[in-house]
């Protein structure tokens, strides 16, 4: 089973087309999140992401080119919580949802 999972994972990594810049740091995606957020990366444009990240981490800006993501990641979702909306909310949501279902369930008895 691991060896399987193993091969699909390696299969998909090695069918990326990885777009070498002259500096990593400078990849659509990376300046994408950089704008508007890692929130803003689409699941399918993850691996190749994640790539350039570990790409642009060897750069002397890199450092502070993740922080900058984070930053504005961290601002988004605090804009996004003060309305009660985006990702951060729809965790606290479910969470609190979920302990009201079990109280509920526990207090009838079932």
């Amino acid at each position: 089973m691991r060896l399987a999972i193993t091969l699909c994972l390696c299969s998909c990594l090695f069918g990326l087309d990885v777009k070498k810049t002259e500096n990593p740091c400078q990849s659509e995606l990376i300046i994408k999140a950089r704008k508007e957020g890692m929130r803003s990366i689409k699941p399918a444009e993850l691996p190749q992401y994640i790539i350039d990240l570990w790409f642009c981490r060897k750069e002397a800006a890199g450092k502070r080119t993740m922080q900058l993501i984070n930053k504005t990641t961290y601002e988004a979702d605090q804009e996004n919580s003060a309305k009660m909306q985006g990702f951060t909310s729809t965790c606290a949501y479910c969470a609190s949802v979920s302990v009201v279902f079990f109280y509920m369930s526990k207090i009838s008895g079932n």
